[in-house]
């Protein structure tokens, strides 16, 4: 069985094809549907099918939809169960496809962080081409899931569009830009993007003429100037040639602390001459992919050619990044080779105020053949290890959280009032995940999801180091991912040693490959611990100890990387 809501709301059978239902059980169709594999109440189903006030019989009317439904689902009919306090019905991702739209989105954002922009493409038009009509159209007590839907539609187009411009297709986006322009006059990101493919296609006066056009109609219907972006956009065409446009992720809303890194980062990165290289390293987890975009966003006016962000994922070919960093500058079709397309890299980096943002490196030989020629530019890279072969490299080293610092995050996400009530329990959540701001978003959000939990309750659970992780993933928020991919990269004697470290204590006088100790230190899942007449013991972070005991539970889960992104 099939339930389209992507349009006009609809049962398919693969064998029937459309099954007829009336308007009052395909508005309870629908509301079972976006909420599938969940219980939906009967008052949230009354609300459904009337907008307005309901009938007195509203309730007895409710369960007569749901009869007409297990009829005509037929031989399926046991996919809708009765679940207090209403009805639930069983269907997967796929069988839904609004759900299946917001699952490619997510599978493309993926893949757009990992810097392959025309599988981000793909799978973004697959996601839209499942769109026959406004959402939900029919059934007019579910409003605002529609407009939510309709809003995710645009945001999923215009990263269809970003990622389009990103693998070189310009010219032959503006005729559909011009049309999104026209039918959302109010909506910046469109005009912005038609006036990047118009000036990439070599029509600047038209796209400068994009430009006037909506920002006269800003002022007019809304007596607002254009937003940053579209005004960043038109000083780039202005002042082009436009061959660099700002690539980073957006700027981390909660972001909170750091001030003395950041400050340091800013130093470092503005100094006058040479080349300035910052390396930012710490725990999988401790937030430098966030600092380093935080810091980065912060640093526009003295960046102002552009700030390119490219994720290496430790094992990138520095090849295909060069590629991928030539496209951001312009270079539609980059030469084969990495000789050549470093010189001309180089070539078209030098002199230039720009800002190169390189995450996740694997190591110095990764990112050498990364560094931009001459005067003007920057890097800036993130990566586990200390990046101390780096020429000239100020090196920022992560810590946790101050304790401070970490309960301004947990508050700022769950809410200050209920930390205030519970300060005891809020310190043990922060300091069971380490202080490390990703956990501690994770353990925010899961709080802010369930507003009927105590923090105590998430305390408890927190205290069950088996558990622990499991307890740490919220939507896209989950420690394990840097965790499996840090111990993905280890090598053989490495894996070993860490295979021991779920008793939560390690010592060199035990280890039997000294060569791969020093390794796990060097990943950030062991920390030295200074003893007694100069002896040095290692320990895992609480966290590390915890995925450490689940590989002794679950060996696959070591292996997991890609289902997690």
């Amino acid at each position: 069985m099939q339930v389209r809501l992507l349009g006009p709301v609809e049962l398919r059978d693969g064998e029937r094809g459309a099954v007829p239902v009336g308007p009052r059980a395909r508005a309870v169709l629908a509301a079972l549907a976006l909420e599938a594999g969940r219980p939906v109440s009967v008052e949230r189903l009354v609300g459904a099918v009337w907008p307005g006030e309901p009938p007195a019989t509203s309730t007895t009317q409710i369960h007569g939809c749901v009869s007409a439904l297990r009829r005509a689902l037929g031989p399926a009919r046991g996919l809708l169960e009765t679940r207090p306090p209403g009805y639930l019905l069983r269907l997967d991702v796929e069988a839904v496809d609004a759900l299946g739209f917001a699952a490619r989105v997510a599978q493309a954002r993926r893949a757009r962080r990992a810097g392959d922009d025309e599988r981000a493409a793909a799978l973004l038009r697959e996601a839209l081409g499942g769109w026959t009509g406004p959402a939900l159209a029919g059934v007019p007590g579910l409003h605002a899931e529609a407009a939510l839907l309709e809003e995710q539609r645009l945001l999923a187009l215009e990263e269809r569009i970003r990622a389009d411009l990103a693998r070189g297709a310009a010219a032959e986006l503006v005729p559909e830009l011009t049309r999104l322009c026209a039918g959302h006059p109010l909506r910046e990101r469109f005009h912005a993007q038609l006036m990047v493919a118009l000036a990439r296609a070599g029509r600047r006066p038209e796209a400068l003429e994009v430009y006037g056009r909506v920002r006269r109609v800003l002022v007019a219907e809304l007596g607002l100037e254009p937003g940053a972006e579209l005004r960043r956009t038109h000083l780039n065409v202005l002042t082009g040639p436009f061959d660099a446009e700002t690539t980073l992720p957006h700027d981390p809303a909660d972001f909170t602390g750091r001030e003395a890194e950041v400050a340091q980062v800013a130093g470092a990165l503005a100094q006058g001459t040479g080349l300035p290289i910052v390396a930012v390293s710490g725990r999988p987890g401790a937030g430098a992919t966030a600092l380093a975009v935080h810091a980065a966003h912060r640093m526009r006016a003295r960046f102002p050619d552009g700030r390119l962000y490219a994720d290496l994922h430790f094992t990138a070919d520095p090849t295909e990044v060069l590629g991928r960093l030539l496209r951001m500058l312009g270079v539609h079709q980059p030469p084969e080779g990495r000789a050549e397309r470093a010189e001309l890299y180089r070539a078209r980096t030098h002199g230039r105020r720009l800002l190169i943002v390189l995450n996740d490196a694997g190591g110095e030989r990764q990112v050498l053949p990364l560094l931009p020629g001459g005067d003007g530019p920057a890097v800036l890279v993130t990566g586990r290890a200390r990046l101390t072969a780096l020429p000239g490299a100020v090196h920022v080293e992560l810590d946790p959280l101050p304790a401070a610092d970490a309960l301004a995050l947990l508050a700022r996400i769950a809410g200050p009032a209920r930390v205030a009530a519970e300060p005891e329990a809020a310190a043990r959540i922060v300091d069971l995940c380490d202080r490390l701001p990703l956990a501690v978003r994770a353990a925010a959000a899961r709080l802010a999801g369930k507003p009927h939990w105590r923090l105590a309750d998430l305390e408890r659970r927190l205290g069950d180091e088996d558990g622990r992780l499991a307890e740490l993933a919220h939507g896209d928020l989950d420690v394990r991912p840097g965790l499996a991919a840090t111990h993905a990269r280890l090598s053989a004697p490495a894996r070993r040693v860490f295979a021991r470290l779920a008793d939560g204590s390690f010592d060199r006088e035990h280890a039997e490959e000294v060569e791969g100790l020093e390794e796990l230190v060097d990943a950030r899942l062991l920390e030295p611990v200074p003893g007694p007449s100069g002896h040095v013991g290692f320990r895992p972070p609480g966290l590390v100890r915890c995925f450490a005991r689940e590989l002794t539970l679950r060996p696959e889960v070591g292996n997991a990387t890609e289902e997690w992104g």
